[in-house]
C-alpha cells in the first residue's frame, strides 16, 4: 500500500507584511532584525513559507508590538490603538486610570 500523505497545515492570515509596512521597514532591514534573508521574508510574509515561533518573536520586537498583534491585528486599521495600548501598559497604575479617566471624558 502507497504511504499516505498528510495533509499540509494551514497557516491562518498574519499581518506580518502591514507591520513591516506600518513600522516602515523595508524587507531588508527587517530580514536584518528578524536573522533571515529577504526571499526567505518575502516568502514567510506571502504564506509560501510557514512562520515560526522565534520569527513571529523576532518580528514583534523589530515591530515594536506583541506577537498576537502580527496574528489578530491590520496595524493600519488598528495600529495607533495598539501603540496606545502599550504606552499605557507601561506607565503605573494610577498614570493608567488618569489617562483612562481622560479618555473617557474626551469621549463623552
Amino acid at each position: 500500500m502507497p504511504p499516505i500523505k498528510k495533509p499540509k497545515p494551514q497557516l491562518g492570515r498574519t499581518f506580518l507584511r502591514e507591520w513591516r509596512e506600518y513600522r516602515d521597514l523595508s524587507q531588508e532591514t527587517a530580514a536584518d532584525l528578524l536573522g533571515i534573508s529577504r526571499p526567505n521574508l518575502s516568502k514567510i510574509e506571502n504564506g509560501a513559507v510557514p512562520y515560526s515561533q522565534p520569527i513571529l518573536e523576532a518580528a514583534a520586537v523589530a515591530y515594536r508590538c506583541d506577537v498576537t498583534d502580527l496574528l489578530r491585528y491590520d496595524p493600519f486599521k488598528v495600529g495607533e490603538a495598539v501603540d496606545l495600548l502599550a504606552l499605557l501598559n507601561a506607565k503605573t497604575d494610577a498614570q493608567r486610570e488618569q489617562a483612562i479617566r481622560i479618555l473617557k471624558a474626551a469621549l463623552s
